[in-house]
């Protein structure tokens, strides 16, 4: 994607993520607007995107086929989404019941955030129920759920359709002191709420001050192994944009810190500012020359660990090449040596197979 290409993607996706904003460009070719129509499916954003080409005079939107095309495509992601949240508002119903909390992560949270929030597309539906782990794994199995519980930081649940991931753990803790410390933190927060609803559901909303964490410690693992999209980035942008006033950024910035995620969040935060249109940055920090290469590997270096065919064993090899190549993330981004990282991780797993905090 040239310079212009990528000015263009953002004026039309700043439009998408603040409704007030309209795009600046027109007199783009066939060949540009079906390259734009690539980079943001690619990149998880083509709803959003598409909420800026309708505020374009139609004589600066693409063609009538790729308007179909585009159109087509995301009536489908609001389909896909208002299913999801059906779902998911079913089996919220029948934790309540049982008197079991479902607090959102990440998500249909998120997507609460945008101006139209069927257009920020949700994969599975991540939850934690607040200490009724296993009892939720029981009671989605009781009303006819298929679960696996085949991995010690969630469950995998199938409900009518819908994935399920439910959390004994928000985030990774196996073999690291500081990340258990780093979720006691988290599951504090969320028990000291306050925990806000979805609107005509049971389905919980975590505070502000436990989003900011979790969402830059779950876009960071995800960075550092084989990339992010433009999508978490839009979640950031959207957030900080929001919600960015009710956190405690003193106490963000110290539990960051400790966990080495406040580099990743100044980026972050720089990057809304600058290419999402982004009003105010909490975390100003001069970041701006290691930002636009953390664009550059969301926009043109990414590789997802699911991409090409293979098993497990194929999955891990491809892992260990992204690590391999992209060294530099964990020196300049996440401050530690990779390969001490790696170690360091390799020998905690041996030792904390059943983890507890």
């Amino acid at each position: 994607m040239k310079d212009r290409a990528r000015m263009d993607l953002f004026a039309l996706l700043r439009a998408g993520v603040r409704s007030g904003d309209t795009p600046d460009i027109g007199g783009l070719t066939d060949d540009r607007w079906r390259e734009l129509y690539t980079a943001a499916s690619s990149q998880g954003v083509s709803a959003l995107v598409w909420d800026g080409i309708r505020r374009l005079p139609p004589e600066s939107q693409p063609s009538r086929e790729l308007r179909l095309r585009w159109a087509y495509n995301v009536e489908r992601i609001e389909r896909r989404y208002g299913q999801q949240r059906r779902r998911a508002a079913e089996l919220a119903a029948a934790y309540a019941e049982a008197g079991i909390r479902t607090v959102v992560l990440k998500g249909l949270a998120v997507s609460r955030l945008y101006p139209v929030p069927e257009h920020r597309p949700c994969g599975d539906l991540d939850c934690f129920l607040c200490g009724d782990y296993e009892r939720g794994n029981r009671v989605a199995e009781q009303v006819g759920a298929e679960v696996k519980r085949d991995f010690y930081k969630h469950s995998h649940i199938v409900f009518r359709g819908l994935t399920v991931e439910n959390h004994r753990f928000c985030t990774a803790v196996r073999g690291s002191r500081r990340a258990k410390r780093f979720e006691r933190h988290l599951q504090r927060l969320l028990a000291e709420g306050p925990l806000s609803c979805i609107p005509e559901t049971a389905l919980l909303v975590p505070p502000p001050d436990f989003n900011a964490l979790f969402l830059v410690k779950h876009a960071l693992s995800h960075f550092l192994t084989e990339g992010i999209s433009l999508r978490h980035l839009c979640d950031w942008a959207v957030f900080i944009d929001r919600e960015g006033d009710a956190v405690d950024w003193t106490a963000f910035r110290k539990v960051a810190a400790e966990d080495r995620l406040l580099r990743f969040a100044e980026i972050l935060s720089d990057l809304s500012v600058r290419y999402l249109g982004v009003a105010r940055n909490p975390l100003p920090a001069g970041v701006q020359a290691l930002a636009d290469r953390v664009l550059d590997n969301i926009l043109y270096e990414r590789r997802h660990l699911n991409d090409s065919p293979g098993g497990a064993w194929t999955k891990r090899m491809r892992l260990i090449g992204n690590l391999a190549r992209d060294r530099w993330k964990y020196g300049e981004v996440y401050g530690r040596s990779f390969l001490l990282e790696g170690l360091r991780l390799s020998v905690g797993y041996l030792f904390d197979r059943n983890p507890e905090l």
